[in-house]
């Protein structure tokens, strides 16, 4: 899933851990864009950019340093975001 809609692939049991992956791996990652991005590279800096609100800021884990990949699911397509709530 991470390949698809994020563009990269985290190593498991570093950056990977079950289903979450680390913020600090989010920023290192997909923290700059290229200069001309595709409209999938976009898409996959927003995601990353999301999930790392989600996990940083919205709906931090115990540690603070997670977010769960199943909200990357409800990212999938952003251009139905008007039609998901996640409260």
């Amino acid at each position: 899933m991470c390949s698809t809609y994020l563009g990269i692939m985290p190593v498991k049991g570093e950056s990977l851990i079950g289903s979450m992956i680390k913020l600090k791996w989010l920023r290192e990652n997909m923290l700059e864009l290229p200069e001309e991005p595709s409209q999938e590279q976009l898409h996959a800096h927003c995601r990353a950019y999301i999930l790392g609100l989600i996990g940083g800021v919205l709906m931090p884990d115990k540690t603070g340093n997670k977010v769960h990949l199943m909200y990357l699911s409800l990212l999938i397509n952003l251009r139905k975001g008007e039609d998901i709530s996640l409260c």
